[in-house]
C-alpha cells in the first residue's frame, strides 16, 4: 500500500499540544473528523475501542491508534508530532519513552488487507530511530509529507 495515496499535507498537524494519550488521541480524531466531515465522536469511538485492547504505543516515541468505521470507504492516514515541551509519557509504550509522533489510521469496517499492510509499513518505518528524527525535524506539512513518504518508499514518481 503506497502512503502517497491516503495522506495529504492537510492531514498532518504539527504542534499537538495533548496533556497526555487520552487528550491525543481525542484530538487527533477530532482533527481527522473535520477533515473527512464527520462528526468526532464517531470516529473516536473505534479507535477507543481499539485502543482498550492495549497500548497502541509501539516504542521509540511513536504510537499509531487506528480504528475502523463504517462512515469511511478507505483508508485515511493522519499524523501529528507533538509540539515542543508536549510529551505524552502515559501512552505505555514498550520502552517507556514518551510519544512524540502518532499516526492515526481509519480504515472501513469491512475486510480489508491493505489497513494492515498500513499498519505493518508504519511499524517498520517507525522502528527506526533516524527515521523518526527525520521526521520530527520536518520544518512543515509539506516537508513532512515529503519526509514519511521517501522513508516509506511512497514518494511518487518524478513526473
Amino acid at each position: 500500500m503506497e502512503l502517497d495515496k491516503i495522506i495529504s499535507k492537510d492531514a498532518v498537524w504539527l504542534g499537538l499540544e495533548a496533556k497526555n494519550a487520552a487528550q491525543a488521541i481525542s484530538d487527533m480524531c477530532s482533527f481527522a473528523a473535520k477533515s473527512l466531515g464527520l462528526d468526532s465522536e464517531s470516529v473516536l469511538k473505534p479507535v477507543k475501542e481499539r485502543e482498550s485492547l492495549g497500548s497502541t504505543a509501539v516504542g521509540g516515541g511513536v504510537a499509531i491508534p487506528h480504528g475502523k468505521t463504517a462512515l469511511v470507504d478507505s483508508i485515511n492516514l493522519f499524523m501529528a508530532r507533538t509540539a515542543p515541551g508536549y510529551e505524552l509519557s502515559d501512552y505505555d509504550s514498550p520502552d517507556g519513552l514518551p510519544v512524540r509522533l502518532i499516526a492515526l489510521l481509519l480504515g472501513p469496517e469491512r475486510l480489508d488487507p491493505d489497513h494492515l499492510k498500513v499498519l505493518a509499513v508504519l511499524g517498520l518505518l517507525c522502528r527506526s530511530p533516524e527515521n523518526v528524527n527525520q521526521m520530527m525535524a520536518a520544518k512543515d506539512a509539506q516537508s513532512f509529507i515529503e519526509t514519511l513518504l521517501a522513508l516509506s518508499g511512497s514518494a511518487p514518481a518524478a513526473a
